[in-house]
């Protein structure tokens, strides 16, 4: 009992204010007393790396967003190069249907119904009555 009175008397200001006692045999570490505490965030040495780690902050933002961008434009210049080959495919069809339009035996076969139709020979020339009175 009477230890028990001692132990009481012994006790520091600062456990009778917690209410927690600090076994013997443990003792609080001192650097997490002073991070939790905020004494090191007041101590020079940090104050004087802060323009460093701002620093670094900055380039870690400015790293992120490149790999973002650079993701975009890389999306972007993959559609443009389907959208490329789809058109490259899109012309030479259209090419295509204009090259069979134009042969001799389709133009033929459509003017077959309006009665103009292809000449075989060589183009001749009109003789007119009275053109070299016009003429002249």
């Amino acid at each position: 009992m009477e230890d028990h009175i001692q132990d009481i008397e012994n006790q520091t200001p600062e456990a009778e204010n917690t209410g927690m006692q600090q076994p013997e045999g443990r003792k609080k570490p001192n650097w997490l007393s002073r991070i939790l505490g905020g004494e090191v965030l007041q101590s020079r040495a940090v104050l004087r790396q802060v323009p460093l780690v701002v620093m670094l902050c900055f380039y870690a933002i400015l790293l992120v967003y490149n790999r973002y961008r650079v993701e975009d434009l890389t999306k972007e210049r993959a559609a443009t190069l389907e959208r490329i080959t789809y058109l490259r495919e899109a012309r030479i069809e259209l090419q295509k249907r204009y090259q069979e339009s134009i042969k001799i035996s389709q133009i033929a076969e459509m003017l077959e119904g309006t009665g103009i139709g292809i000449t075989a020979g060589p183009p001749f020339e009109l003789e007119v009555d009275g053109m070299d009175k016009m003429l002249k």
